[in-house]
């Protein structure tokens, strides 16, 4: 075993936004062999959900820079997992596994509730449930959205 790899830890990054994939990048960059777990199919966090449709040369800039990113052999992508109690993976599981460190990145995809009357009226969204709903986010995708009169 070299001095490297004796140095080299399993990190488990949870969220694949843009902060997510930069940490997991430069951890990588450091010689650690990294696990990304993202909730969604796909890398990119809202810099991939949440550009509206039809900028679709902005989305395949950034999309373009996740696939080299992610194609670095120290880094291992699993899409479509929740983690957290009660999830797919729990946190203690995580650390069961042997994972060094577990960074948590998960980002800005909640909404908030205003407490203000008609907030929850038929045709007020959020602005994030919209922009899923156009870029075919499951299952934002397949609500109705009444929009106009």
């Amino acid at each position: 075993m070299t001095d490297a790899e004796a140095k080299r830890h399993l990190v488990a990054v949870i969220g694949a936004g843009p902060a997510g994939i930069y940490g997991a990048r430069k951890l990588a960059e450091a010689g650690h062999i990294v696990v990304l777990l993202n909730r969604d199919i796909k890398p990119g966090g809202l810099a991939e959900y949440g550009i509206f449709f039809d900028k679709e040369k902005m989305k395949e800039g950034l999309r373009k820079q996740f696939k080299k990113i992610l194609s670095d052999p120290k880094m291992f992508y699993f899409g479509h997992v929740t983690v957290g109690q009660g999830k797919a993976v729990a946190l203690d599981e995580l650390q069961r596994i042997g994972f060094s460190a577990i960074v948590v990145s998960a980002g800005a995809q909640g909404t908030k509730q205003l407490g203000i009357p008609g907030e929850n009226c038929l045709g007020v969204y959020h602005a994030k449930d919209v922009v899923y709903h156009f870029n075919k986010l499951p299952p934002f995708s397949q609500r109705p959205y009444e929009v106009g009169r």
